[in-house]
């Protein structure tokens, strides 16, 4: 051993340098409990410890923001830990990433639970979807109308000679429909959330089945 401020040779139980007379920093070749972490194969992170190391698979999922919660529960029953989560700019999306233990048991299991939890997720966002595409599809055309029947009323007013009673009747129509627009669109998504909801409910007890045989899986392990 050498010091480390003159390169002066030392004795092995030499508290200071005999030359200089500085002190000598000793560094112990074993380190208790070191954690360092480097990349492992197939994308996963090796974390050192000792003479072993934990290695970590990872997925990824991206959901509708208002199911962001309900992703996380479903990958945590799956023995997965979250580790980032991203809103998306447009589209209310939540991008999701996670990672697991490569040494978690019966994956074969876990994954096709995994298949079941991802596609019922995607039904439920989908349903959800279509509640408000149907109710917007069938304001927006009604809106279209009225707007036509307004302008119409505006023409018999302004600029048609003698229709002004006509278009003055014609453009409380337009209006008249321009407010039920509103009206429609509550309805329809009323009537649509009735008829979608029942299948909604199902994918969510699926789900939270799903969630049991995920747990049930990981402590027979």
């Amino acid at each position: 051993m050498y010091c480390k401020y003159c390169g002066n040779r030392l004795e092995g139980d030499a508290a200071f340098c005999e030359k200089c007379g500085r002190p000598v920093e000793i560094t112990s070749a074993f380190v208790t409990n070191p954690t360092n972490t480097e990349d492992g194969p197939e994308g996963g992170e090796r974390v050192w410890s000792g003479g072993g190391y934990q290695s970590y698979e990872y997925a990824r999922t991206t959901v509708s923001r208002d199911l962001s919660q309900v992703a996380i529960d479903c990958y945590g029953s799956l023995g997965y830990e979250l580790t980032g989560q991203q809103e998306t700019a447009v589209g209310k999306q939540t991008t999701l990433s996670f990672r697991r233990s490569r040494k978690v048991r019966g994956k074969a299991q876990l994954a096709k639970i995994q298949r079941v939890m991802d596609d019922s997720l995607a039904s439920i966002s989908r349903l959800e979807n279509e509640k408000g595409r149907t109710a917007t599809m069938r304001a927006s055309m009604l809106g279209i109308l009225a707007a036509l029947v307004l302008g119409v009323g505006m023409c018999c007013s302004m600029v048609w000679d003698g229709l002004m009673a006509i278009g003055v009747v014609v453009g409380i129509v337009g209006i008249a429909g321009c407010v039920g627009a509103y009206f429609l669109y509550r309805k329809t998504y009323a009537t649509e959330s009735a008829h979608r909801n029942p299948k909604i409910e199902e994918l969510y007890d699926l789900i939270a089945t799903q969630c049991e045989e995920a747990q049930a899986v990981l402590r027979a392990s």
